[in-house]
């Protein structure tokens, strides 16, 4: 009978532990995350990466004529980090530079529900 009890007490504590550590929603993400990284077109490997990451440029997210609308300027890594409550799709232009020598690029993004999703935009 003492085998039992220490059984179902065993059982009982490795599954309060177990348990909450593998269904922690810490990494859960409510919405959609997007992290634009501005790039270099012209700045290549002999694999063909872009390999300079462009500090300070003008990040705008959003759709034609759409009120859905983010604008941002990338960080010291060339990245922006945007967040959205639903899944959409997104044109992305980045601007770098000052006139005449403005580089651009622009994309198009998918964003899911619950996820981040990196764009790498090539700037020429």
């Amino acid at each position: 009978m003492k085998k039992n009890i220490w059984k179902t007490f065993a059982a009982i504590l490795f599954f309060s532990v177990v348990i909450p550590v593998f269904s922690g929603c810490g990494d859960d993400l409510d919405g959609c995350g997007l992290t634009v990284v501005a790039v270099d077109g012209y700045s290549t490997t002999p694999d063909g990466q872009n390999n300079t990451r462009l500090v300070g440029a003008k990040v705008h997210v959003g759709k034609n004529n759409g009120t859905i609308t983010r604008d941002d300027v990338t960080d010291n890594h060339g990245e922006a980090y945007f967040f959205f409550y639903n899944e959409a799709i997104f044109d992305v232009t980045v601007s770098y530079g000052v006139s005449p020598d403005i580089k651009t690029g622009t994309a198009t993004v998918r964003l899911k529900e619950g996820q981040v999703v990196t764009k790498v935009v090539p700037l020429y």
